[in-house]
């Protein structure tokens, strides 16, 4: 019989994990906004390409599927991830290549990695 209570208390948490809300672990999503130079990550990590002379190389780097990053003027990055439900954002992103823009989303903070999961671009002007 307690057996079955066990199993029964062990069903029940692992149900209450699986659908808990990640605010409910202080994982809460807040928007934020960032502004900064779209760069092409391959580029960047290997050498700290950037900037207007870097900015064709750029563009054909992320055409050909080098993943994002945004580098503010205080010198973070941020990988630009795409929201899948709003993937227009994104796609707007990649048109900016080596220009500034501003990215409205959801940060995220994974094992030391910083991103923006964008909602909105801004081209910068």
């Amino acid at each position: 019989m307690k057996k079955n209570t066990f199993k029964k208390s062990f069903f029940l948490l692992a149900i209450f994990l699986c659908a808990a809300s990640p605010a409910s672990f202080g994982q809460e999503k807040k928007t934020t906004t960032i502004t900064g130079e779209v760069l092409d990550m391959a580029c960047y990590s290997a050498s700290g390409a950037s900037g207007e002379g870097h900015k064709s190389c750029a563009a054909s780097c992320i055409k050909g599927g080098a993943p994002m990053g945004l580098l503010t003027s205080d010198g973070k990055v941020y990988l630009i991830v795409e929201n899948h439900d709003k993937k227009d954002a994104y796609a707007e992103a990649q048109k900016h290549a080596g220009e500034k823009i501003t990215a409205i989303g959801t940060l995220s903070d994974r094992g030391g990695l910083q991103a923006i999961i964008v909602d909105e671009v801004k081209p910068k002007s």
